[in-house]
């Protein structure tokens, strides 16, 4: 059988890997492509789809599996991650995840990608990218590309599409926005997802305008807009995969009137959105209902492919359902939950206190009695909906107390150790959960390096000891050091330290946001371990009360947490609550060293305060292992607090820091009270970009955080740019004289040439457009290098009859250093100059539009036999990567390869030998 070049890639890379999905590429992606049109020709013979609406089986969250009970902890949130600036970390972390959600067969309802724009957003907590897109595309890249490494991986949804910058008025509010700032701001993480093989994207719940480009659609929701969902996402940057809703974002409301497809008070017209782009409306059918025509056998096949990527049919089954259906005694009917999704409660009707609402499970003739998501914020007229159920009689508002595995007895609380030794909940599991016809993963291999997995052990994994301490490690490798006069930090196991502060010893601390993104078990019942706790846990850890021997300490340790962020809100100052900035000036006011350790959703003000402390640390939303991670960055124990800032943090421009004061000194303040229409007038100057362009002084910029605790500084010497080719490699000596070695994450940032069009809004100075982070021993140099594409040298000419990416012609400068501020200072960073490498038209980024779906421009709708049986033959490798028959031999160098699968690609084990 003859077969592409992409499939026998593809078959070389399996005959040499016993594991995983293959690495996903532009050949793969079109094999899999007519392989879906195939099987989409097959189901769409009346000339219509029923799968748009309410398909699939998802885990909510994008971090937590919240249907399967157990089998996720409460993790740091998404921002941890992206503050440790460490795409290894993230990749790390994203492993155990995909077999979280994929093990169940569940969709993973994540990871969120949105740029900051707002600094009160209260999601921020929820995305990867802070307030620059390079950050967010490399750490999208990490965690979709590793999620494919596992045999079983999760069909991921990227979200939300597009802008998405505010909480306030969502559903209503109309972003007005250019065409060049959407593709150079808010679409880079997305093309990232796209380009790593991501699945479904959501689309969000405001409406958009784009004003320039081709951009003609006018004013429309973003889940049923021609320009950014067909002209955009599909054609320009080539998403194979489904758009999914938000969570009835069809819903027209009365701001909405005008717009595109809607009439106030009513969903979005059917056919228009299905014209527009929308493929899979969540969680049921109001749009969508009674299936679609428009692009019907489009939409079935992006359907199939967004599964077909992930090694798995349209069921969301592995293909050829060759693992059993995984079975536990504590997974849920997927019917019973199909399409569900429990949104935070806070703000509805109060709870009269003769019941709950049930969540979950719903399972069992005794739903109420065994219920373990009991939601007393609402009242019976809001637990609505599939899977919720109103139960009568008393709560219990805490997590049911278990028998000991061990003991049979039941246990108090024990939560020193941070890995549940002991615990209401029972030993955790370390043997992992053994299925018919599958060998356990082990290992993966990230970056080139052989990683060993955490044990796949079902509804125990939420105390699972090795996913603990990975959480640990995130939360302590995302702090940020912002401040450490005389050293204070890392803090002496020997010191006198006062520990105060509702936070430091609180039975379960804030260390969540609120809404969708951390819902269920491990989230909600789970208690949260304390910084008291955390440090107790440490080896050979002082024991430390709270608000006892203030007088007699040497250090002061503040723990406070601001207000509480959530979906469907934005946060109303960025400033800690009155009473803890009075807490941290009365002990300030001793003249005893006070070191402050705070959580935070986002960006956060401090210079009411921080000159008046040692050190300072923040550590974000860390979950379930708070203190945990906390006290092993505060006295670097196995690891070290080596964060960096994903935001900038603005200084206020008084003293007192009223709420007017804020607004003004914060980028965009003075536009965060507009409501029903938001015109993006500064459009690539957010975050860091704006503050520079305004010249203002902040507290703490972009990116910075002290290299092993301030304990010295990185000097950054002979940048040096190189071409080969149409891309330049920068790279640059780095090296210390300090105590001890440390982390520390060099950043390039380049300024592009004169000749690049367009206004001053158009053109920031600097922009990030490199990052790595690497350990440097004392005296010892250390080479950073970054190689720049012709994309990063691009801008998007938006121009009439243009809509491509332009190589920049002229001179560039790239400085690299260890923040946003001090690269590009002299005597801070490094810099050098180069000139583009670029082809002679200019034009080297032209990009293809995608129409093979739209009936009027293709000759057949039908793919032709032999261009099936080819694609068929590269498409069958993402099945041979999660069949049962896919196992390394123990002695000799061959895989073996199930026989039938073999048998489909014309192959015998012979092929496969080395």
């Amino acid at each position: 059988m003859a077969i592409g070049a992409a499939a026998s890639a593809a078959i070389l890379w399996v005959c040499a890997h016993g594991h995983g999905l293959p690495p996903y590429t532009p050949e793969l992606r079109d094999s899999l492509w007519e392989m879906a049109k195939h099987e989409a020709s097959k189901s769409s013979t009346s000339g219509s789809s029923s799968h748009v609406c309410g398909y699939g089986t998802w885990g909510d969250s994008g971090q937590l599996n919240q249907w399967d009970q157990g089998f996720s902890p409460c993790w740091p949130s998404t921002l941890n991650a992206a503050a440790t600036w460490d795409v290894e970390l993230m990749a790390r972390w994203s492993v155990e995840m995909a077999r979280e959600f994929g093990e169940p067969n569940r969709g993973q309802l994540g990871p969120g990608v949105n740029v900051a724009r707002y600094a009160w957003n209260g999601r921020l907590a929820e995305y990867m990218s802070g307030e620059d897109p390079f950050l967010g595309a490399k750490m999208i890249e990490a965690q979709v590309s590793a999620g494919r490494k596992v045999n079983n991986p999760a069909v991921q949804v990227v979200k939300h599409w597009i802008p998405n910058t505010i909480e306030k008025d969502r559903n209503g509010m109309t972003e007005v926005v250019d065409e060049r700032t959407l593709f150079e701001v808010y679409y880079p993480p997305f093309q990232a997802a796209v380009d790593a093989g991501v699945s479904a994207v959501m689309c969000s719940y405001n409406l958009v305008n784009c004003t320039s480009g081709m951009c003609n659609a006018g004013r429309a929701y973003a889940c049923a807009n021609d320009d950014i969902l067909n002209k955009h996402l599909k054609e320009t940057m080539g998403f194979k995969g489904i758009v999914m809703s938000d969570w009835d974002a069809t819903h027209c409301q009365a701001e909405a009137k005008g717009s595109g497809g809607c009439s106030a008070g009513s969903y979005i017209d059917n056919d228009f959105a299905a014209d527009a782009g929308l493929d899979l409306e969540m969680p049921s059918c109001m749009t969508f209902s009674g299936g679609v025509s428009k692009r019907a056998e489009e939409k079935e096949a992006r359907l199939h492919w967004a599964f077909l990527v992930q090694g798995r049919s349209i069921d969301g089954m592995p293909n050829a359902q060759v693992f059993a259906q995984y079975e536990d005694e504590h997974q849920e009917s997927s019917a019973a939950l199909r399409g569900r999704r429990l949104e935070d409660a806070e703000g509805q009707e109060k709870n009269d206190g003769e019941g709950f609402c049930c969540w979950w499970p719903q399972t069992g003739d005794d739903v109420c009695g065994a219920c373990q998501n009991q939601d007393v914020r609402v009242g019976r007229s809001k637990c609505t909906g599939r899977g919720a159920t109103w139960c009568h009689g008393p709560h219990s508002p805490s997590a049911p107390q278990k028998e000991s595995a061990s003991t049979g007895k039941k246990s108090a609380h024990d939560w020193l150790s941070g890995v549940y030794k002991t615990n209401p909940f029972g030993k955790a599991s370390t043997s992992s959960v053994s299925r018919a016809g599958h060998q356990e993963q082990r290992e993966v291999t990230l970056y080139g390096k052989s990683v060993e997995l955490c044990p796949h052990v079902g509804k125990d994994n939420y105390k699972s000891p090795c996913k603990l301490d990975l959480a640990a490690r995130i939360i302590a490798e995302s702090t940020a050091v912002l401040k450490n006069s005389h050293g204070v930090l890392p803090l002496s196991k020997l010191a006198n330290v006062a520990l105060v502060g509702a936070e430091a010893c609180a039975s379960s601390p804030l260390a969540t946001a609120g809404g969708s993104g951390w819902n269920g078990f491990a989230c909600n019942q789970v208690p949260k371990i304390n910084v008291r706790d955390g440090i107790a846990g440490l080896k050979d850890g002082p024991r430390l009360s709270c608000d006892e021997g203030v007088e007699d300490a040497d250090v002061v340790l503040v723990v406070v947490s601001p207000e509480k962020a959530s979906e469907g809100r934005d946060r109303s100052t960025l400033q800690l609550h009155a009473k803890d900035v009075e807490l941290i000036r009365k002990h300030a006011a001793t003249g005893k060293k006070v070191v402050v350790a705070m959580n935070a959703p986002g960006p956060m003000i401090t210079s009411t305060w921080d000159s008046l402390v040692s050190a300072i640390v923040v550590s974000w939303l860390p979950g379930q292992q708070n203190g945990r991670g906390i006290a092993m960055a505060l006295y670097n124990e196995d690891h070290e607090a080596s964060g960096r800032l994903p935001f900038t943090f603005p200084k206020c421009s008084t003293e007192e820091c009223t709420h007017e004061d804020e607004l003004a000194s914060v980028a965009l303040g003075d536009q965060i009270k507009e409501n029903q229409v938001r015109v993006f007038k500064e459009k690539a100057l957010i975050g860091y970009r704006w503050y520079h362009a305004q010249q203002r002084a902040v507290s703490f910029p972009f990116g910075f955080g002290l290299f092993a605790y301030g304990s010295a500084e990185v000097k950054y010497s002979g940048a040096k740019a190189t071409s080969t080719g149409s891309a330049v490699t920068v790279t640059c000596k780095m090296q210390h004289s300090g105590p001890r070695a440390g982390h520390e994450v060099p950043q390039l940032y380049i300024s592009f040439p004169s000749s690049v069009p367009g206004d001053p809004e158009s053109k920031p100075e600097w922009v990030l457009k490199g990052f790595e982070k690497v350990r440097i021993e004392p005296d010892s140099p250390v080479e950073a290098s970054f190689t720049l594409s012709p994309r990063d040298l691009s801008y998007w000419d938006d121009a009439p009859g243009k809509s491509l990416w332009v190589c920049a012609k002229g001179t560039f400068r790239a400085c690299v250093g260890s923040n946003s501020r001090d690269a590009v200072v002299e005597g801070k960073g490094t810099c050098a100059t180069f000139e583009a490498p670029c082809a002679a038209d200019n034009h080297i980024l032209v990009v293809k539009k995608d129409d093979s779906m739209v009936p009027s421009q293709r000759a057949s709708p039908w793919p032709s036999a032999a261009s099936i049986v080819a694609a068929a033959a590269a498409s069958l490798v993402t099945v041979i990567a999660v069949v049962a028959g896919l196992r390394r031999r123990q002695q000799g160098p061959r895989t073996h390869v199930g026989s039938d699968t073999l048998q489909l690609l014309g192959l015998t084990e012979e092929d496969c030998m080395e």
